[in-house]
């Protein structure tokens, strides 16, 4: 019984020796890197800061309650900071928005409605095709549907966002 005591008593100062070497022998070794610089402590500006996405909504239905969904998709994308509303000859996208009455002689009853998102260069140009949505909207989901493809339209701009660059 002695000596497994003898054992683990050098054991355990053998243990306490390196742990007490340790850390000099690990600053030693340690490679001496390039001194870091001091950085500002500040977010960096973001690259596009103040960009806004040129839309256009086409609409040529005639039916109410497709007309009501066109201008409340226009004022919400015009409300939007990531929007400007384009007439203009530039690069923009389109909303091409078609829509027709749900039953036929029951116009305020609903609504049937296809959303196409295209990207025009220029009036010149061919456009290209990036996405499209169907849907049926009434007079009390007008606001929603609106709201809805105003935020496909954003999905879509973020998408596509380096043909604007």
């Amino acid at each position: 019984m002695g000596r497994r005591r003898t054992y683990l008593l050098l054991l355990v100062a053998a243990v306490a020796a390196l742990l007490a070497c340790a850390p000099r022998v690990l600053a030693q070794a340690a490679p001496q890197g390039p001194k870091a610089e001091a950085v500002e402590d500040r977010p960096a500006e973001p690259a596009k800061q103040g960009f806004v996405t040129p839309v256009a909504v086409v609409h040529t239905s005639t039916d109410q309650l497709g007309t009501r969904l066109a201008f409340r998709l226009k004022e919400t994308l015009n409300d939007s900071s990531l929007f400007a509303l384009s007439a203009s000859d530039e690069r923009k996208i389109k909303v091409v928005l078609t829509t027709q009455p749900e039953f036929p002689g029951r116009e305020q009853v609903g609504s049937v409605y296809a959303a196409v998102w295209i990207y025009a260069a220029d009036e010149a140009v061919l456009t290209h095709y990036l996405a499209s949505e169907a849907g049926t909207v009434d007079a009390a989901t007008v606001d929603a549907a609106a709201q809805a493809l105003a935020g496909r339209t954003a999905a879509v701009a973020e998408k596509y966002a380096y043909l604007f660059e």
